[in-house]
């Protein structure tokens, strides 16, 4: 935990410069999640390191990590994005699809508490919604909705939120003067964050092959080669300054083209699993 708090506006979009988030450093439960087709098993040991890389990365980009304890039977416990979304007034604690991972949402609250950032809303039941499922624009959020669209590789379906939790974060949103669109995806992709990440107010970088990105229309567009689709889900530092994951290797020429910077790091045992550096990280504060 931190003793340091910090005040209003917390968030207004998810490109500007990161100032503090919350982290939660996997567990050994890591080795028991499915991992994505055609990848082996993740390693506890190996996910700890590179988890600690990151936390460096972070500090030396000036960002205040707050860690937080991953429930030790929670496979996807390190996944702190999915549990609560930080708008400009305050946190809208989400309720995961996945039951398991209700618990995990006491820690965050308290790491939320102790930095100041008030609780504004919650997805109460029956509405079932993922951070990881949201992105946040100046003007615009964007909601992942799971389509019954079967995977070209034969995938079984995963849903994640449902209508229910849709339309009480809308509701969050439009009382905050904030548009709200909704972003088709494909069966087997686990969350929108992991195929999408806004890089600054007119651009996005997306996987088209997996999501509607019709719903992105009047932004830049910038996607990512087939087979790469979680190349997409970037922890953005700040406008055009990515932190992704090494082993993207046709993304990162492509990213670099366009005049992103790139902040290359091996987050593999993650991806085995399908969680991008975006998963990885609970932006709390941007300024």
């Amino acid at each position: 935990m931190t003793s340091r708090t910090y005040k209003v506006p917390f968030i207004r979009d998810d490109f500007s410069t990161l100032r503090a988030a919350i982290v939660a450093p996997p567990s050994s439960a890591i080795e028991r999640e499915r991992p994505v087709a055609g990848e082996p098993s993740s390693i506890a040991e190996r996910a700890r390191a590179q988890h600690g890389v990151l936390l460096m990365r972070l500090a030396a980009l000036g960002v205040k990590a707050i860690k937080v304890d991953a429930d030790p039977i929670a496979p996807l416990g390190s996944l702190c994005a999915d549990l609560a979304i930080v708008l400009t007034d305050g946190a809208v604690v989400m309720r995961p699809s996945d039951v398991n991972r209700r618990r995990e949402i006491v820690g965050v609250e308290a790491a939320l508490e102790a930095a100041g950032v008030p609780i504004v809303g919650r997805i109460e039941a029956p509405g079932l919604l993922d951070g990881g499922d949201i992105l946040l624009g100046p003007e615009t959020v964007y909601v992942g909705v799971a389509s019954q669209r079967a995977s070209e590789a034969g995938i079984a379906q995963r849903l994640h939120g449902n209508e229910h939790g849709r339309e009480q974060f809308a509701a969050l949103a439009r009382a905050r003067g904030l548009k709200v669109v909704e972003v088709a995806l494909a069966s087997h992709v686990q969350r929108l964050r992991a195929v999408a990440s806004l890089v600054d107010a007119r651009t996005v970088v997306c996987a088209s092959s997996v999501l509607d990105a019709e719903c992105f229309a009047g932004l830049e567009r910038i996607d990512v080669p087939s087979g790469e689709d979680y190349a997409a889900g970037l922890l953005v530092i700040g406008r055009r300054r990515v932190i992704t994951n090494l082993r993207f290797r046709e993304t990162i020429p492509r990213l670099r083209a366009a005049k992103i910077f790139v902040d290359a790091i091996d987050l593999w045992e993650f991806g085995k699993i399908g969680a991008t550096p975006s998963s990885l990280v609970l932006p709390i504060k941007r300024s």
